[in-house]
């Protein structure tokens, strides 16, 4: 199970949203669209956890159990790495942390 600690600003899976999983599932095709089969992801997104409200900015869970923040392109190419822009985060915990800090220098 995911615990991820976010601030009010993300919406998460584990929001009162029952279109959650729809739209998260949208934005989650929309990445793997995108990624070339060299970006360091390609081939390791679960599924997305969360989007922070005031961007279209993601949190991907990864089939090593850890997590990344991902910048969609939405364009309608695959892109070249190192987009969409990526950062690992590490574990539930080192991410609540990480994606904290990132909102402060946003």
């Amino acid at each position: 199970m995911v615990f991820l600690k976010l601030s009010d600003e993300w919406w998460s899976r584990d929001g009162s949203d029952p279109h959650a999983d729809d739209n998260f599932a949208v934005m989650l095709h929309e990445i793997e669209l995108k990624l070339s089969p060299d970006h360091e992801l390609a081939g390791q997104i679960v599924r997305v956890e969360a989007r922070f409200g005031p961007s279209d900015d993601v949190i991907v869970s990864l089939i090593d159990g850890t997590f990344a923040l991902v910048h969609p392109t939405w364009t309608s190419r695959v892109e070249s790495p190192p987009w969409p822009e990526t950062t690992r985060l590490g574990d539930a915990v080192a991410a609540s942390e990480a994606v904290a800090m990132w909102e402060q220098w946003r």
